[in-house]
């Protein structure tokens, strides 16, 4: 699933891809290691991660980080794959949704940057984590990009979130 869009927001395919939205890792990347990623995790952006602008270059879209302005979250490509990015591909764009909007994710960081496990609440404010994935460590980032709407759960791991 990776990212399901339960009342559309703005979305926005004008800006251009930095070479690092193909090449990003993913498994891996998170030393303390991540419950929603897998070893069969592929590179690149994933639909439901955060989408950032760097400062200095105009209409480019970066896997946020810490460094990174976040501009809202990667949409799945139209078939709806979370890494098969084709669209991406074939013109260099991808489309970025941002808030208001209503939004489902399988993909969100489940351990905090001192290792321990993260556990969500509604109504809790959502940051980027330095991998670009959703985490509610304020810490990460000072910039919102959702609040939590319905909280994961082992039996049913998708976070719902609403962007702001």
């Amino acid at each position: 699933m990776s990212m399901k869009v339960l009342i559309r927001g703005k979305n926005n395919s004008l800006n251009v891809l930095s070479p690092t939205c193909f090449t990003k890792e993913n498994y891996g990347a998170n030393t303390n290691g991540n419950a929603t990623l897998s070893v069969n995790t592929p590179i690149g952006v994933l639909g439901g991660s955060v989408a950032a602008v760097s400062a200095g270059y105009d209409y480019t879209s970066f896997p946020c980080d810490l460094t990174a302005q976040p501009i809202g979250l990667f949409m799945n490509d139209a078939a709806g794959s979370a890494y098969d990015n084709a669209p991406a591909v074939a013109s260099n764009k991808l489309t970025v949704m941002s808030g208001p909007a209503e939004v489902e994710v399988d993909v969100y960081e489940t351990k905090s940057v001192a290792g321990t496990d993260i556990t969500y609440a509604v109504g809790q404010k959502l940051y980027s984590s330095k991998d670009g994935l959703l985490t509610n460590e304020a810490s990460t980032s000072t910039v919102v990009i959702g609040i939590v709407t319905k909280r994961p759960t082992t039996g049913s791991p998708i976070m719902g979130l609403e962007l702001v």
